[in-house]
Parts: C-alpha cells; sequence; structure tokens
C-alpha cells in the first residue's frame, strides 16, 4: 500500500506539468500530501528531521500541526497571484517531494 502511494505522489509530479505545477490546486494538494504523510509516518515512528516541523508536533500536537500546514497553504493561495510562478512550482515541488519521501519512509516501517 505504502508504495503506491509513493509512486502515485512521485507520478502526478511527473505528470501534472509546470502549468499544474503552478497552479494553486497543486499548492492545496502537495501541502495536504506533506502533512497526511508527515502525520503518517511519524505515527510509525518515523523521525522528523525538520527542526521547525518537528518543534511544532512536539509542542502543538497533530492538530497544531494540520493548522500550521493549512495556514501556509492559503496564505500561499492568497499571494499566489503576486507571486512568480517559477517560485510557486519550485515550493510545489519540493513540499511533494518531501510528500513522496514521508511516504516512502512510511511505507519502509509498515513492511
Amino acid at each position: 500500500m505504502g508504495k503506491l502511494i509513493v509512486n502515485q505522489l512521485i507520478c502526478v509530479c511527473l505528470l501534472s506539468g509546470c502549468a499544474v505545477m503552478a497552479s494553486k490546486e497543486a499548492v492545496v494538494f502537495c501541502q495536504a500530501a506533506d502533512t497526511v504523510t508527515t502525520l503518517h509516518a511519524t505515527s510509525l515512528g518515523a523521525e522528523e528531521r525538520n527542526p521547525f516541523v518537528r518543534w511544532l508536533l512536539e509542542t502543538t500536537g497533530p492538530g497544531g500541526f494540520i493548522a500550521v500546514k493549512a495556514a501556509v497553504a492559503l496564505l500561499v493561495v492568497q499571494v499566489h497571484p503576486e507571486m512568480s510562478a517559477d517560485l510557486v512550482r519550485l515550493v510545489n515541488g519540493v513540499t511533494c517531494a518531501v510528500a513522496a519521501n514521508n511516504a516512502r519512509v512510511a511505507s519502509q516501517l509498515s513492511e
């Protein structure tokens, strides 16, 4: 199951193309994918490597983490028209790559 999720995330990123990766929808998708896979992987015992996210999870728990990720997505969607398409593509690409790595780690931990 975990490998399927990793493959789906990678396919979405590769097949979506540049225009889609610069869209508001991609911002929401990538942020949501990162949120869900982070929580899943850490629930299986994965170590969060991002010190800010680790602090956030330790301080506020999953609910606070979800709230911050939702706020980030809403902020980016709000300022999206003023952002460079290249910057949005870069941020979305990195965020989706992190989500794919989270899914990979979770897959390994659940074997």
